[in-house]
C-alpha cells in the first residue's frame, strides 16, 4: 500500500488508545442515546470512564447505539479521509448487528464524484479509493483483524486489494468470547440487536445461581457456547480457551481483550498477569483496552471480552 494509506474502524472496535494513535487509525463514530442525552462514541477513554462512573450505563437508564447517518459519514470521509489519504481500508463491525457497513459503503459510492472534485481543487489528481470490509465480528474480534491490517501495512509487501483479500480469508477464523457481569443487558439490550444468548429462563436461573454464559461471536453468529458458575470462572474460561488456541497455533499473532470499565481492574488480577506472561513467551502480542461505550451499552458494564484468530 502507498504511504498515503490508512485504516479506519468504527468506534465499536476494541483496541488500546496507544495502539490507535501510534498507527494513526481513524475512528468512524457511532451515535449513542443514553437517557435524554445523545453522544458520539469516538473511543475517547476519558469520556468512556466518566460514563461508567456516572452509572448512566446501568440497568435503570435507557440506552442504545445506532450507526452514524449517511450524511455524517459523508462529512467524515471528506474531512478526515479523502483530504489526507489516497487509499482507505474501512473495517466495520458485523453488518448483521449494525448498519455501519451499509452506511459507509453507500456514502462512499454517493460521494465519489464530489470527492474527486474536492481533491482536484486541493491539487490532488490521484483517484481516492476506499474499500469497506465487513469484519463479521464484534468488539475484540474486530480488533484482531485491525491488528493484522496494520501489521501488513507496516510490512508493505501487499497491495490494498491483496490486504483486503487476506483479511476476508481470516474472518472465518476469528473468535470473540465474552463473559457478562450482568445478564440483564444480553437479555434486553443485546436482544434488540439480534442476540439471543440469554432466554427468560436462563436469565432467571442465572441470577439465582450466579451462572454466567460464555458468549461466542464467530462467522457473524453470536451464541452461548458454555456456562460457568461465577464471573471469575468466566474469565478463567476465556484465558484457558485462548491458551489452548495458542498451543495449536494462531493465524494472527495477537490476543485482543477489553473490559467494560477501568482496564486497571483486569490488569491487577493475578490470573491476567500470568496469562500475559505466558502469551508473550510464545511470541503473541496481548492487547487490553477499555471496551467501547457502544459495546458496554449492549453487553453491560463489567463485561470482559477476548478474541483471537485460530489456525
Amino acid at each position: 500500500m502507498s504511504a498515503r494509506a490508512c485504516l479506519a474502524v468504527d468506534s465499536a472496535c476494541d483496541l488500546p488508545t496507544a495502539f490507535l494513535q501510534e498507527h494513526a487509525i481513524k475512528i468512524l463514530p457511532i451515535n449513542l442515546k443514553i437517557g435524554s442525552g445523545i453522544y458520539r462514541d469516538t473511543r475517547d477513554p476519558a469520556h468512556t470512564i466518566k460514563l461508567y462512573k456516572s452509572k448512566q450505563l446501568e440497568e435503570d437508564f435507557s440506552a442504545e447505539s445506532e450507526p452514524a447517518s449517511q450524511q455524517e459519514i459523508s462529512s467524515f470521509i471528506e474531512s478526515e479521509l479523502a483530504s489526507d489519504y489516497d487509499e482507505v481500508l474501512a473495517l466495520t463491525i458485523s453488518s448483521q448487528r449494525s448498519g455501519v457497513y451499509k452506511n459507509i459503503r453507500e456514502s462512499a459510492f454517493v460521494e465519489r464524484r464530489r470527492l474527486k472534485e474536492v481533491r482536484q481543487k486541493q491539487g490532488n489528481t490521484v483517484p481516492f479509493k476506499i474499500r469497506v470490509v465487513d469484519s463479521a465480528a464484534l468488539f475484540t474480534g474486530q480488533g484482531v483483524l485491525a491488528f493484522e491490517v496494520i501489521r501488513l501495512m507496516k510490512e508493505g509487501k501487499l497491495s490494498h486489494s491483496e490486504i483486503v483479500k487476506h483479511i476476508e480469508s481470516l474472518k472465518s477464523k476469528t473468535r470473540a468470547l465474552l463473559v457478562p457481569n450482568s445478564l440483564y443487558f444480553l437479555k434486553n439490550r443485546a436482544r434488540a440487536k439480534g442476540d439471543n444468548s440469554v432466554s427468560w429462563l436462563s436469565y432467571k436461573l442465572g441470577n439465582m445461581m450466579d451462572i454466567k454464559p460464555i458468549v461466542q461471536g464467530y462467522k457473524g453468529i453470536t451464541e452461548p457456547i458454555a456456562k460457568v458458575r461465577g464471573y471469575d470462572e468466566g474469565i478463567k474460561f476465556l484465558f484457558k480457551r485462548a491458551e489452548d488456541a495458542i498451543d495449536k497455533g494462531l493465524a494472527i499473532p495477537v490476543v485482543v481483550m477489553s473490559y467494560a470499565g477501568d482496564p486497571r481492574q483486569i490488569e491487577n488480577l493475578e490470573i491476567y498477569q500470568q496469562f500475559v506472561a505466558r502469551v508473550k513467551k510464545k511470541g503473541i502480542t496481548p492487547l487490553l483496552s477499555i471496551m467501547s461505550t457502544t459495546g458496554a451499552i449492549n453487553v453491560g458494564p463489567g463485561s470482559f471480552s477476548l478474541a483471537y484468530a485460530d489456525d
